[in-house]
């Protein structure tokens, strides 16, 4: 009687199965010791039989903090066996955005006229006569700037770049546009007129009582 011969099920599909093992090793040490660490490790590879490197792939990979590490003695310190590579983050840096533009550093549009004289002969100076006025608001300050240039100044009309002396004078606080305000003020109380470009005037029947008012 033949007898029939049984094949163990499953025994082909195991023979045609194949294993692929990915390792990353981690290595400290100068540049030097370094690359012979990664020639000694891919001669090892290499010296694999061919059967058994077609089953397996070793990926050797440096990680970044083996980048440009510290000076040793030529030694390979460390070798370890990780699942992921590591990664580099620089803590508290942050990426500029890409439609990020440039600030612009806001510089006053007025300026100090050094030939600008605040101790004219034979009317108050300036100080005195701000002192005397002890503005306290930043809308008295500028009608009394602009009532001491108009009048004893020798400007009629006068400038932003008048106000803006006389404040640095005082040391009072300047704004990047001193003359914004004017056209606030013109608006309105109607203190201020515009007789051209770039000057300006306390109006005669407004705004000139309007400042010799500050301080009384």
């Amino acid at each position: 009687m033949a007898r029939e011969k049984k094949s163990i099920s499953g025994s082909s599909e195991l023979q045609h199965q194949e294993e692929m093992t990915v390792v990353v090793f981690r290595f400290k040490g100068g540049a030097e010791s370094m690359q012979k660490g990664f020639d000694a490790v891919n001669s090892a590879i290499a010296a694999l039989s061919p059967s058994h490197a077609s089953h397996q792939r070793t990926i050797v990979q440096p990680t970044p903090a083996q980048i440009a590490p510290p000076p040793t003695n030529g030694k390979i310190i460390d070798a370890e066996v990780e699942e992921t590579p590591e990664e580099t983050t620089l803590v508290g840096e942050a990426e500029p955005a890409a439609n990020a533009k440039p600030k612009k550093s806001l510089a006053p549009k007025q300026s100090f006229l050094s030939d600008f004289s605040l101790t004219p002969a034979g009317v108050p100076a300036w100080k005195e006569f701000a002192v005397q006025k002890n503005p306290q608001t930043e809308v008295d300050k500028l009608l009394v700037a602009s009532l001491w240039t108009q009048i004893h100044g020798g400007f009629d009309p006068f400038t932003g770049s008048h106000l803006f002396t006389c404040f640095r004078a005082m040391e009072w606080k300047t704004q990047i546009d001193m003359v914004q305000p004017l056209r606030r003020l013109k608006l309105d109380k109607s203190y201020y007129e515009n007789p051209s470009h770039g000057k300006w005037k306390l109006t005669a029947g407004i705004g000139i009582p309007a400042a010799e008012a500050v301080g009384k």
